[in-house]
């Protein structure tokens, strides 16, 4: 399954590393630096998490199971606000 951003919905990077995700909707959040690397992970692996969670896994030199787990968890909530969604 791919995970890609909702219809409207934009990320930009900002200068101190972290991602500032905007909807016309409901205006603009600002990710965590780990939300941040994980969005990036998930847009830059094709929306695919768990070649995105793998990539982290190896930047971070950490369990790749801790991170798919966390990965998804957090995919969830992004999905449940609409930021996120299943690609068909």
């Amino acid at each position: 399954m791919r995970i890609v951003a909702a219809e409207g919905v934009t990320g930009t990077a900002l200068a101190d590393g972290r991602v500032k995700v905007r909807t016309a909707g409901r205006g603009e959040f600002r990710c965590s630096p780990v939300g941040s690397a994980m969005w990036v992970a998930l847009r830059v692996n094709d929306g695919l998490l768990e070649r995105a969670a793998s990539s982290l896994a190896d930047a971070w030199q950490t369990d790749e199971g801790k991170v798919r787990t966390a990965m998804a968890a957090w995919a969830d909530r992004l999905m449940a606000a609409g930021l996120l969604e299943a690609a068909a």
